[in-house]
């Protein structure tokens, strides 16, 4: 057993770090380069090998297997099994940080290191590309919202040429269909929750749900009758554009509507308080 003023690279008998350079540096794909780095290292003489003649520690006349020398000589092979690690590495700066047993960490920090840093990868690569689906999806929608409220308005403003000229000719369906289309697509529009109200709000108030009247109390309506009944709706198209556009703007507007709304809320509950009635008897109810 190692005593506790080991160094970083030298894990104790039995513990994780010894474990794994065990397996990892007697593997025989890399028994030569273990060997090669303890000759480079001056741990083993020149003259090691895997083969049959077997390693010789410095300063020792024993021939030893490669896993011999580790049983026998663990803090030797401890640190020719780091150094080989290191140097494997993908990380130069890693690697030299890790042979030389700096950092407190040695090699098994240096692999968490590589770990945290492919998963941070992996993660900044999927925020990326979620941000981007996400924006793509912002993107379609504000096609959408445009295309959805030019198609609605040309088609609301033929209707109304056509119901001021002669009401039996003007298309409602058309104009239904086209609302429609509209709405669902507002109804769509993504938080805060003060922008989804206003998309909300938009949508159920859009112009022409029902089709214009021809006849009033039994009387069919007149050119004029008809031009001031278009107004109403003429007038609620021209805003229409500004509308939609306005719900495009940056979030810190919406912040900032948020907590108009919130404080025009509080303080006309405020107002609205009711009384608490007198209990007393015989107080007037």
């Amino acid at each position: 057993m190692l005593s506790a003023a080991a160094p970083a690279w030298a894990g104790p008998a039995g513990s994780k770090e010894r474990d794994v350079q065990l397996v990892y540096c007697l593997d025989p794909a890399r028994l030569d380069s273990l060997v090669a780095a303890a000759v480079r290292l001056r741990l083993l003489r020149a003259d090691s090998t895997t083969g049959p003649a077997g390693v010789r520690p410095v300063g020792s006349a024993e021939r030893l297997t490669a896993q011999e020398w580790a049983d026998r000589h663990e803090t030797d092979f401890a640190r020719t099994c780091s150094a080989l690690m290191a140097a494997s590495s993908d990380s130069p700066a890693t690697a030299a940080g890790t042979a030389g047993g700096g950092g407190g960490g040695g090699w098994l920090s240096a692999l968490w290191q590589g770990v945290l840093l492919s998963a941070a990868g992996a993660l900044l690569t999927l925020l990326g590309q979620t941000s981007e689906r996400v924006s793509a999806e912002r993107r379609e929608l504000r096609r959408r919202l445009v295309a959805e409220e030019a198609a609605f308005r040309s088609t609301a403003r033929t209707y109304l040429t056509d119901y001021e000229s002669d009401p039996r000719g003007a298309d409602h369906p058309a104009v239904r269909a086209a609302r429609e289309a509209l709405a669902a697509t507002l109804l769509r529009v993504p938080g805060p929750e003060v922008r989804r109200r206003a998309a909300r709000r938009l949508a159920e108030g859009l112009p022409l749900p029902r089709p214009l009247p021809a006849v009033r109390n039994g009387t069919v309506l007149g050119a004029d009758a008809r031009t001031g009944e278009a107004r109403g709706p003429g007038e609620a198209l021209d805003a229409l554009p500004g509308a939609v556009s306005d719900l495009d703007r940056p979030p810190g507007y919406w912040t900032l509507r948020g907590v108009r709304e919130r404080s025009t809320r509080d303080t006309g509950n405020a107002g609205n308080t009711p009384r608490t009635p007198d209990t007393t008897p015989g107080a007037a109810v």
